[in-house]
């Protein structure tokens, strides 16, 4: 068939479309949704900041973010002190990749589909993950997800397709966190090559503190977030539907994240225990 050309296929009074050039947005199959041809909303374009973000979800993650740094601070330092402070200070920056980036890459690359996506904050989670850090010292670092709103017809009319796109927005998000603390792990490492030259002080041992803590709170994000907890067609984590999607993918990043997660609180990686934690 030429390029560009449309085959129709009509089965059961459903119309599918399938594009042998294929849109932007269609990256696993080439359905077409537009109104016409199939009934379905045509995708969603996300021109400008305030397209991709409401007012509403731009506070949900402030709040979100404010909130585990301060738990996530105490349970790194149980007082109430000027070191509970530099704690909660450092926790909020590494927290921005972190929980922050991870929750975005869910969003964009649920908008890359086409789909409004948003993230919701669950306010009983917030004061659970409160609760834990101050009473019992564990932080469940569960504030929300990011929704996201495909045509109610798509999983029905293109279900493998759909599973698909489910699984690579899933994993985007654990993703993000594999890259950032490998990051954060090289700097680590290389700014303990440099501190011999340059002295220690405060500032060193914050950056120290900021690199530390960035390695090991991604890769356990990313561990925790894999976990193939729940159902992938309800309320699962993120590795449920990864799983689903591609057992490969979830097993190389699931094995690298909770590895390099177990080492460093065994201490073959030290970085907890250089930090003192």
């Amino acid at each position: 068939m030429a390029k560009g050309k449309v085959k129709i296929v009509r089965k059961k009074s459903l119309t599918h479309v399938f594009r042998y050039k294929k849109q932007p947005w269609e990256k696993v199959i080439g359905l077409d949704y537009s109104k016409k041809a199939s009934g379905m909303r045509a995708p969603l374009r996300f021109k400008n900041f305030k397209e991709r973000f409401s007012r509403r979800e731009v506070g949900n993650i402030l709040l979100a973010w404010i909130v585990l740094a301060v738990a996530f601070g105490y349970v790194l330092y149980p007082a109430f002190n000027s070191f509970y402070l530099l704690y909660i200070a450092a926790s909020a920056i590494v927290l921005g990749p972190a929980f922050i980036m991870h929750e975005l890459m869910h969003k964009f690359e649920a908008q890359k589909f086409g789909y409004k996506a948003e993230f919701i904050v669950w306010m009983p989670f917030l004061m659970i993950a409160l609760i834990g850090a101050f009473l019992i010292g564990i932080l469940f670092a569960a504030p929300g997800a990011t929704y996201f709103q495909p045509d109610p017809q798509e999983p029905y009319l293109d279900p493998k397709g759909f599973r698909d796109r489910y699984g690579i927005i899933s994993f985007a998000g654990p993703a993000i966190n594999l890259v950032f603390g490998t990051i954060f792990l090289a700097l680590f490492y290389i700014f303990l090559d440099v501190i011999p030259y340059i002295g220690i002080d405060f500032v060193t041992k914050f950056i120290l503190l900021i690199f530390g803590l960035g390695t090991y709170i991604n890769f356990y994000l990313a561990a925790f977030n894999l976990l193939p907890l729940g159902n992938p067609n309800s309320i699962a984590l993120d590795g449920a539907k990864v799983f689903r999607w591609n057992k490969v993918y979830w097993a190389a990043s699931f094995g690298v994240s909770a590895a390099m997660s177990a080492l460093m609180l065994l201490g073959y990686i030290p970085v907890l225990k250089i930090l003192g934690i």
